[in-house]
């Protein structure tokens, strides 16, 4: 887009505000937006309460929560099933209750299919999608508890920690995913304003939640306005639409899209949960400085890879035996977590399996790149070639070219992964061909 096309196109997106029709295309992030800041700021106001109270006051915000983004039936069936998941695990002892532990978590996961088709007809437009995109992330929270209180033993939680933190409405919707024991792990004291000192304080950091709020909005705004527009032409015609300068930056686009618009998501959540006692992990590190594509993963969404890192790679055995295989499980155990989000709000009419090779291309492009790169550190017949490098290549330019590499490998791997479900996974094919012009 040109600086010339930039003033009517704001002209025309601002007329989407005012028609209501940009509210229909992107209801859920503006939905979440505004009902978690009408909800914040009635946490904030119940800041004087003891902590007790304040914490079953923040439970109540989290039903009414899944009330206003889905509906008020859901929302009384999710706090049911959250009731009935902590009796299991609390309150039913040794066998019998690490396996209605298990069937439980399998009834969340296959919901879609047991609940009647009109359940998602709620107050929003984009209900299903709320749902998909929420039960993704509780169903991470509900197997770590599972796996945490039944195989490791940490300490137990009450009812009303188990609710808050599975149920958290500012990361309920699109995470960080937390579990149980790190909610508790970063809760605060909650807001003190028994003095004046500390109700100063205390405003002082709302303020400066409301300016990460203000820019968590900001960037999800201008990167819907503005970038990856031209994705499904590019897509449909194998990149032939544009040219091959357009083409090669198109990765780069969809890279800086879906950073942008996730952290603007993880920039409101950690804005909401801050003025009501708890410090939300960030979720991204500066992911364009790394190096590698493991230390990619370990800057991006980072939340969901210490969680593939806990309750996957290492119950695999991590790098304690069959290393490379377990890196190739995790990632492609986080492919087919991708499709199983598609497929509840598409799905399977909509979303066949010829449509999830996308995600599970992407996932095992990572896991491979991870495999081959611990190859070139660790292989004993590349440490010549290593050697090298190091004696006549100067640091700083090895560095630079290792982030050039990842990042450009990174911005590629993004394209099946958003590749649309109607358009087959060769489309990936030809559009690589093309930028290497042989396509």
């Amino acid at each position: 887009m040109s600086f010339a096309e930039i003033g009517p196109k704001l002209a025309a997106e601002l007329a989407d505000f005012q028609l209501g029709s940009w509210e229909a295309r992107h209801s859920l992030f503006a939905h979440y937006a505004l009902y978690g800041a009408l909800l914040a700021a009635i946490g904030i106001a119940g800041a004087p309460l003891p902590r007790v109270g304040r914490e079953w006051l923040l439970v109540t915000l989290c039903g009414a929560s899944l009330a206003l983004l889905g509906s008020p039936w859901l929302a009384l069936l999710a706090v049911l099933y959250s009731v009935a998941l902590h009796a299991a695990v609390e309150r039913v002892p040794g066998t019998p209750g690490l396996v209605l532990s298990w069937v439980l978590l399998l009834a969340l996961a296959s919901y879609p299919a047991l609940l009647p088709e009109d359940t998602f007809t709620g107050n929003t437009s984009s209900m299903r999608e709320f749902w998909s995109f929420a039960t993704n992330v509780w169903w991470l929270r509900c197997i770590a508890y599972v796996v945490d209180r039944r195989s490791r033993g940490t300490p137990h939680r009450t009812l009303r920690e188990f609710l808050l933190a599975t149920l958290f409405f500012p990361t309920f919707v699109n995470g960080p995913v937390e579990t149980t024991e790190q909610v508790a792990a970063r809760a605060t004291r909650g807001p003190a304003v028994r003095t004046w000192d500390e109700l100063g304080a205390y405003g002082l950091l709302v303020l400066r939640s409301a300016g990460r709020f203000a820019w968590g909005v900001a960037k999800v705004l201008v990167a819907t306005f503005y970038l990856s527009q031209a994705n499904e032409t590019i897509f449909a015609t194998g990149g032939q639409a544009v040219s091959h300068p357009r083409l090669w930056l198109w990765p780069v686009e969809l890279y800086t899209t879906f950073y942008v618009v996730f952290s603007g998501w993880t920039d409101i959540a950690i804005a909401l949960a801050r003025p009501l006692g708890f410090e939300v992990q960030e979720n991204f590190d500066r992911p364009w400085r790394s190096r590698s594509v493991a230390e990619f993963w370990r800057r991006w969404h980072m939340s969901f890879g210490v969680w593939l890192r806990s309750y996957v790679y290492i119950p695999l055995g991590g790098n304690r035996r069959h290393g490379s295989l377990n890196v190739l499980i995790t990632f492609l155990a986080s492919g087919l977590w991708h499709v199983w989000g598609a497929l509840k709000v598409l799905g399977l009419q909509g979303y066949g399996p010829a449509a999830w090779l996308g995600f599970v291309v992407w996932g095992l492009m990572n896991g491979l790149a991870i495999v081959a790169g611990r190859w070139w550190n660790d292989a004993p017949s590349l440490e010549p070639l290593r050697a090298a490098l190091r004696e006549h290549v100067p640091p700083r330019l090895r560095h630079h070219a290792a982030q050039v590499l990842t990042f450009g490998f990174v911005a590629l791997a993004w394209v099946p992964f958003f590749l649309p479900p109607w358009i087959d996974v060769d489309a990936c094919w030809r559009i690589l061909l093309r930028m290497v012009f042989l396509g």
